[in-house]
């Protein structure tokens, strides 16, 4: 199998299409937002979007079942308090937001633990870091894409980090075998930890899944906004994405075919779980975007409010809940939303910067991330 990315794991897909049921009235967009840049291609994608359609009651029950339960009962492990300890300390002294501010307490957090800041030196010696961008992101500039500045810091502090390049408009499928090819590829040396954003979350999973003597290479699996159990946007908001977004004349990414949404869709993720789940076996940890008001981008309200129609917990993205892969661990919710948690937005459009938010300590809270989760490896290997 180590050769081979196996046909059977591409998910089963609902028989019914959101374009089966909108045909797009060609909204206009102003020269000055024209969709052949980035900017452009989001504001025409997000201030369309009350066009988007509800799915069909059959689409409904084309899904595997799910349940809702607490996290304990879901066998995820509750390691909040010693992400908020690790983040407080990376943030002590520094200006901006304090940790208070960018943590969110949600029902009872475990007390934070004493403990003293692993040198990123020692953790570098033991790991290398791989970052999984979200879907567009290849779309964006080099240097706006998620975490590159994160990552450039982390080198500084003496971590080895890997940005894979994945299609920003590429389904899971083939970006998948795109992370197959660049591990594989990777010469040997400590195993990896990899930082999955939003779609890159379930390129990694879908890889690891795959590709077990690949995931053997991986430590652990970070999860940032990802959409560990898809989005309530993906089924509605299809039609308009292939409609626009899709076939745009992105500079930085190819055009797509429109499955990469839909992969992103609950019913796709829910039985690809059921499906392929016991073939993930790395440990994975959550942090989950949860902005207050303050912290919600303007330019993400209308899809916010959207899904607040479900359940106001969102990110503008994804429901709260979604973004928690189980079995797995929680490190916490960080007070953004799903683009600000990744992402400085308002720099790389700066015509555009008032409808961002995304003052977020996102180094600190990778690199605090980065030290719980290598802190709970240590621990559980009976290292520490």
């Amino acid at each position: 199998m180590a050769g081979r990315f196996p046909e059977h794991l591409e998910p089963e897909r609902s028989s019914a299409r959101a374009a089966d049921r909108w045909s797009p009235d060609g909204p206009r967009t102003s020269a000055r937002f024209a969709p052949t840049s980035y900017a452009g291609a989001l504001l025409l994608f997000v201030f369309t979007a009350a066009c988007a359609t509800a799915p069909a009651d059959q689409d409904l029950l084309d899904t595997a079942p799910v349940v809702t339960s607490t996290i304990e009962r879901a066998g995820v492990r509750d390691l909040r308090g010693s992400y908020r300890s690790a983040l407080c300390a990376a943030l002590e002294g520094q200006a901006g937001r304090g940790c208070e501010a960018v943590l969110r307490r949600v029902g009872a957090e475990p007390p934070a633990p004493e403990q003293s800041p692993m040198p990123f030196e020692e953790i570098g010696r033991r790991y290398r870091i791989g970052i999984v961008p979200g879907i567009l992101a290849e779309c964006l500039p080099p240097e706006s894409r998620p975490f590159a500045e994160s990552a450039a810091r982390l080198r500084a502090q003496g971590l080895e980090v890997v940005e894979f390049a994945v299609g920003g408009r590429a389904n899971v499928r083939r970006n998948a075998e795109r992370l197959a090819q660049q591990i594989g590829a990777l010469p040997e040396g400590p195993p990896l930890i990899v930082v999955g954003y939003s779609k890159g979350l379930v390129d990694t999973l879908e890889m690891a899944a795959a590709r077990p003597d690949l995931q053997a290479r991986l430590a652990a699996v970070i999860s940032v906004a990802g959409a560990a159990q898809g989005s309530v946007l993906a089924e509605p908001y299809g039609a308009l994405y292939r409609a626009t977004v899709m076939h745009l004349p992105l500079k930085h990414c190819e055009p797509g075919d429109g499955s990469e949404l839909r992969d992103l869709g609950r019913d796709v993720r829910a039985v690809w779980w059921q499906s392929h789940g016991a073939g993930v076996t790395v440990p994975i940890y959550s942090i989950v975007a949860l902005p207050d008001d303050e912290q919600l981008s303007p330019i993400l309200r209308a899809t916010f409010d959207d899904i607040a129609d479900v359940d106001a917990r969102n990110d503008g993205q994804l429901i709260w809940t979604d973004a928690v892969v189980a079995p797995g661990a929680l490190l916490g919710y960080v007070n953004a939303d799903h683009w600000g948690i990744a992402m400085a937005l308002s720099r790389a459009f700066p015509v555009l910067a008032a409808e961002f938010r995304d003052d977020v300590p996102r180094a600190a809270m990778l690199g605090a991330a980065i030290q719980t989760v290598v802190r709970d490896l240590e621990a559980r290997a009976g290292r520490q």
